[in-house]
């Protein structure tokens, strides 16, 4: 399932970096990434909130679900974010604090 998911995104990135100016891609691919990383963590409280059972019940199923859709997309929404910021990824890692000065 992941790799249908990291293909119909990537597949969904191509066709928006060639429709859409720079900023409204780096505008929806970021907020989707904010998005999938909300839903992700209330899926975790509210798995952690209904209890410890040793059997899954269906509601605790269905959260599972969630966790697992949305932590996928999160990690692909992710790598999608570092190929849009890598310029400014790669300047925090390895700019120089004297060529912050100038």
């Amino acid at each position: 399932m992941e790799l249908y998911l990291l293909f119909s995104l990537f597949l969904i990135y191509l066709i928006t970096s060639f429709i859409l100016p720079k900023q409204h891609l780096q505008k929806i691919w970021t907020l989707a990434f904010f998005i999938c990383f909300a839903v992700t963590a209330v899926a975790i409280g509210l798995i952690r909130v209904s209890g410890q059972d040793v059997m899954m019940s269906a509601a605790e199923l269905n959260w599972y679900y969630l966790l697992y859709l949305f932590g996928s997309l999160s990690v692909v929404l992710g790598f999608i974010n570092l190929w849009l910021y890598r310029h400014g990824i790669w300047q925090i890692f390895f700019t120089h604090q004297e060529d912050d000065d100038n």
